[in-house]
């Protein structure tokens, strides 16, 4: 028995000796370092992309407002290559007049087309057991 202790003492102590040996070499320190910059860097880019979705959705925002003023301002007299997209904007306005006036019209038809009341008497479940069963019985 002694033997198996010396062998389980002998194997602790070399893999003991080789984890100080890896440790004070800075091999693991070294990753660590290196996978700790990685997410930073990660991190850092996930930030900066979503920066600049939001820049670009504000961008975006801006040339709506820019179009809409300018629009407000030409639209009486358009010019150049501005007058066929102002064509277009009014055709798109009066589709979208021309549909909300069916919207309305559809509700308005729907509220008129209700159902009739129904007139419903409501009874004791006993009473209407009892009927039945004297119906059958008035068949046979």
């Amino acid at each position: 028995m002694a033997d198996y202790k010396d062998i389980i003492a002998g194997t602790l102590n070399a893999l003991s000796g080789k984890v100080k040996e890896v440790a004070q070499s800075g091999t693991v320190r070294g990753i660590y370092e290196q996978g700790a910059s990685r997410a930073k860097a990660f991190g850092q880019l996930a930030k900066l992309t979503l920066s600049i979705n939001g820049d670009t959705e504000e961008l975006k925002r801006v040339y709506i407002e820019i179009g809409k003023l300018y629009y407000e301002q030409a639209k009486d007299a358009p010019e150049g290559f501005f007058a066929p997209l102002f064509s277009q904007l009014e055709s798109i306005k009066a589709d979208i007049a021309d549909k909300q006036a069916q919207i309305d019209e559809l509700k308005a038809q729907a509220t008129e087309a209700s159902a009739p009341d129904i007139d419903v008497e409501v009874t004791d479940f006993d009473s209407v057991v009892d009927a039945t069963e004297q119906d059958g019985r008035n068949e046979e």
